[in-house]
């Protein structure tokens, strides 16, 4: 029994706990999507990362205002 070319160029692809074999084709289009995918969750969390900042930096200067230099909200140096 021959192996198809098709079948002999397969390529296991984990999704989850399983793998599942692909052509060479597909696996690169599925890395593609997973890598696009990632891209797009590591942006909206860089934003979500800035808007908190920013909620933060306003919270310090209120706060500053408030109690001066009676409060230190700035990071300590381990």
């Amino acid at each position: 029994m021959l192996l198809d070319d098709a079948d002999s160029h397969l390529i296991p692809y984990q999704i989850g706990d399983v793998f599942i074999s692909h052509s060479l084709e597909e696996t690169q289009e599925m890395l593609e999507e997973a890598k696009r995918s990632l891209q797009e969750e590591i942006e909206a969390l860089e934003s979500r990362v800035e808007s908190i900042q920013r909620v933060l930096s306003d919270l310090k200067v209120q706060l500053y205002a408030k109690f001066g230099n009676n409060i230190n909200l700035e990071a300590e140096d381990s």
